[in-house]
Order: structure tokens, then sequence, then C-alpha cells
């Protein structure tokens, strides 16, 4: 068991990473995303379908850096790639899994987990862990396929609840208490300690077919070094999951 690839992709919305050159001097490839529209919070079918044509023409698999959590709808790109049965483990403050929106042709921040569980024929359960409070969850024939996990404390009954030996591991920063990482949403009160912990479990025992991370901090130019604690804060979790998965 063990994660399958061990690249490094960073995918530039917004130019988050141009900031955390340490975590920079790991990519093996970046992917150039900042000329897309319409996909900010919400991404209109032409926008995911030009993302999806970016993605398909990267050389590399692995660990993909995503960027801030108004793009973590990538995971369902990313996800749309697995051509066999897999778990799905997600470290979330939020589901993402509220219904699909009113608006047809929109994939959204706040949805993608709903949409996956409901099209990728090879998602067999998605496992939501570190949800702080009582979300909505998408429509009730997803929610079979859906289970709220509140902590990583138990990583062993984690494990044992996952149905598949494949497992793709999304994190979402807004997981962690705001003293480990400082992303644009609420926060959860996870210790970066016990995430690091529990990853470590799950790459062990499982096989990871990939990883992907979020929750930057969006920030213009002219924020920088106004919010470059903030900035480091985050490199730091960034680069502490990175050794963590890949020394696992």
């Amino acid at each position: 068991m063990g994660l399958l690839h061990h690249d490094v992709t960073l995918l530039n919305f917004d130019d988050a990473y141009l900031w955390q050159r340490k975590l920079s001097g790991f990519a093996g490839e970046w992917i150039d995303l900042s000329d897309v529209t319409e996909a900010n919070l919400f991404c209109a079918d032409r926008a995911l379908t030009e993302i999806g044509n970016r993605l398909s023409g990267r050389t590399r698999r692995g660990i993909t850096f995503i960027g801030n959590g108004n793009y973590h709808y990538v995971t369902y790109l990313l996800l749309s790639e697995i051509n066999r049965p897999f778990s799905l483990i997600l470290f979330d403050n939020h589901t993402d899994a509220k219904l699909p929106g009113g608006v047809p042709g929109l994939l959204s921040c706040g949805s993608w987990v709903s949409e996956a569980v409901l099209r990728l024929p090879h998602l067999r359960q998605a496992v939501i862990v570190g949800v702080s409070r009582e979300q909505n969850l998408g429509p009730l024939d997803t929610q079979s396929k859906i289970v709220l996990w509140p902590n990583a404390g138990d990583a062993e009954k984690l494990l044992a609840g996952i149905p598949t030996e494949d497992i793709y591991i999304s994190i979402d920063k807004d997981v962690l208490d705001r003293a480990h990482a400082v992303t644009n949403w609420d926060h959860g009160n996870m210790h970066l300690r016990e995430l690091l912990k529990t990853l470590q479990t799950l790459i062990r025992e499982k096989n990871v077919l990939g990883i992907d991370i979020c929750g930057e901090l969006p920030l213009t130019p002219a924020d920088i070094w106004r919010y470059a604690d903030q900035v480091r804060l985050n490199e730091q979790a960034n680069l502490a999951i990175l050794h963590s998965v890949l020394c696992a």
C-alpha cells in the first residue's frame, strides 16, 4: 500500500503559489489557469471543459495543489480520471455536498461532492472528515454514499469504515484550526498534527491514487505584504502535509 505517484503539480488560478517559494521548489509541473473566466466559486461548463483539457495534458500525477477553496470543484475533474472502484476521503470543514445549484451548467465549490457521487460510476463512497457542524447534504439518493466523520482522532475506526482498498484524498485547509492555516472560509478545529497522523495511517494502509490540497488565502499583489504572516503559515502547513505524505 502507499501513494501511487509522488509527483507534485501546482495549479495557478490566482498566483497564490508564487508567494510560496519553498513549496514551489517541489513542483514538477505548473498548469496556468489564470486566464480561465467563469471559474471562481461557480464554474461554467465551458470553463470546466477548458480546465479539464489542460489537466489532461499534464505529464505528472500524484499530489496536486489547487489554490484557494473557491476552486475545490477541480477535485471533481481529478476524480473523473479514475477508472477503478475507489473511495474519496475528504478533509474539510464543509460537506461541499449541497444540492446542485438552480442554474444549469454550473459546478460549484459547494456542490461538487454531490455531483461526484451522482455522476462518477467508480466512486463507491465519500467520507468527509472534520465537518464541525450539521450541514445540508445533497439529494437523498446520494446520502447513502456520503459519510460524515466529525474528527480524525481514531484513524483505525476511519480505516475500518472505508469500503475500498483504493482511495483518493482531498484536503481543504479550512478543516484546520486557524492556528495552523488561514483561508477565506470559516475554519474547523483540527490540529495539524492530527491531520498528518491520519494521512500517514491512510497512506500506510490503503492504495492512494492521488492527493490534492486547497485552502490558500486569495490576495491581490497589493495585499501580499500585509498578509505575509498568513501566507507563511499556509506554506508551512502545505510543506508539512507534503513531507508527511511523501515520507509515509
